[in-house]
């Protein structure tokens, strides 16, 4: 039975009994249980809009002051670990020197915030990330050395992954509706009274804005409360669609987005669901365009829904793209029914870079000359081996000719014994032709017995068998 099935069905009593097992032995589970009742009871005096912009502005200041203490000239070596043993480059050093600089500066980050968390202090959590993101951006540091392309965007991407981690913590914990309305309120007058008009600001902290908009249980007013700000819907896609879904205004939601799927992969996904359900017609248009737009992509989304019933059109190119990207045949399989002559030959062409997987569709089509002229033209691949298996029963003689004259001629002018295995690898292929023993025989003897002699040779031969 899943969780969601279980914790419906047990009574309020048994649930209680859990929680009182659990939080009696946990000084955490305490401490946030104290702090979310608190808040919930509003003892907890929200952070006032002057001390929340004291607040940033000590952040801010505190974290560039540490982000510009760091020297990528003359890192700290003495804390310094490799990442891994072996030879490191000296520009690699200096880099992994860096970043686990900046690694220690942004844990100590995650810290602080996550007590936070503890705290039901929601405000303040948006008050220290808003604080961290200016930092990364403001932070003059000389990067002489070229350690980052940006140092910058580099800081950028790890407050990223910061505040990921945080919104994971805030998933699993309790949070407040005054602590969720507190924030959503001081969050947005600072994008009127700092960030008017920039779409990116609000955008970089939707996720966040989303993992609380989760817990609330007053979406309208959220909803609300952003539509009364400056900032623009186009800027929180994903976030405005949640809201519309939890105050179960389907019009609004599918308005929302229509407007909104074109730049928004995370709403395109959504929407497409929602036709698939509803409208197929609607849903195979929206396919195809966004198909159009970024085939790479939406190939591997796409193929979860698609089918020769729904748009055999559609699904002909969803999995021809994803043959294409992927060079599996288990998606050629798909879609080789629907084929023609000519669309099998212009697939073929396309993947020509990729031989090998030309041969496993040659092979499930029963197309050995095309293969046996591959080979032909192709003697020195890499994946000769692999090239040339599908044929050693179908053209026998042609195949032990090519085996022979391949390992004489590379033992002509190479030497070395990664050479010697794969000479080996082709002899051990050749047992696998039918007839020719005599020859094949003949052929292991003349190699073995090179002139002049060949040690590592032999030594390879005889791991593999071919000689005693």
């Amino acid at each position: 039975m899943k969780f969601e099935e279980l914790y419906l069905k047990t009574t309020d009593n048994l649930k209680l009994k859990f929680l009182d097992a659990i939080i009696s032995q946990n000084d955490n589970l305490q401490k946030e249980f104290k702090a979310f009742v608190q808040a919930e009871s509003s003892k907890m005096s929200a952070l006032p809009y002057d001390d929340f912009l004291k607040f940033i502005h000590s952040i801010r200041t505190g974290y560039q002051e540490y982000f510009e203490a760091v020297n990528l000239e003359d890192p700290d070596w003495e804390n310094y670990h490799s990442p891994y043993s072996g030879y490191i480059e000296e520009w690699e050093a200096y880099q992994y020197a860096s970043e686990q600089e900046f690694e220690t500066i942004f844990n100590k980050f995650c810290s602080d915030a996550t007590n936070k968390i503890i705290r039901q202090r929601i405000d303040e959590l948006i008050a220290m990330l808003i604080g961290l993101y200016e930092a990364t951006q403001d932070a003059e540091i000389p990067d002489e050395v070229g350690s980052f392309d940006d140092v910058n965007e580099y800081l950028l991407s790890e407050h990223t992954s910061t505040m990921n981690a945080l919104i994971e913590k805030l998933r699993l914990s309790a949070v407040s509706e005054n602590a969720i309305q507190t924030a959503f309120e001081l969050f947005f007058r600072y994008c009127d009274s700092e960030y008017p008009g920039n779409l990116h600001f609000a955008n970089h902290f939707e996720q966040l804005l989303i993992a609380l908009s989760e817990k609330s249980g007053y979406a309208g007013h959220l909803l609300s409360g952003i539509d009364q700000s400056s900032v623009e819907r186009q800027a929180l896609p994903e976030l405005i669609l949640m809201l519309n879904k939890k105050t179960g205004n389907n019009t609004e939601w599918l308005q929302s987005a229509r407007q909104f799927y074109r730049n928004n992969t995370a709403v395109a996904k959504q929407l497409l669901k929602y036709y698939f359900e509803t409208d197929k017609d609607a849903f195979c248009k929206t396919a195809r365009e966004l198909f159009s737009a970024d085939d790479h992509l939406w190939a591997e989304i796409l193929q979860q829904y698609v089918s020769p019933q729904l748009d055999k059109e559609l699904f002909v190119d969803v999995f021809r793209q994803l043959t294409i990207q992927q060079t599996e045949i288990k998606y050629y399989n798909k879609i080789r029914e629907y084929l023609s002559e000519a669309g099998l030959n212009n697939l073929l062409k396309e993947l020509e870079w990729k031989k090998v997987f030309v041969v496993k569709i040659l092979k499930v089509e029963k197309r050995y000359e095309d293969i046996k002229a591959l080979v032909n033209q192709n003697p020195n691949d890499w994946d000769y081996a692999k090239m040339i298996e599908p044929i050693l029963t179908i053209y026998p003689e042609f195949c032990f000719k090519h085996i022979k004259n391949k390992a004489e001629n590379t033992l002509q002018d190479q030497r070395g014994r990664d050479v010697y295995e794969r000479i080996v690898s082709w002899l051990r292929l050749s047992q696998n032709i039918p007839g020719f023993e005599t020859e094949k025989l003949e052929l292991i003897r003349n190699l073995y017995n090179h002139k002049p002699n060949l040690p590592a040779l032999k030594d390879e031969m005889r791991k593999a068998g071919l000689v005693k």
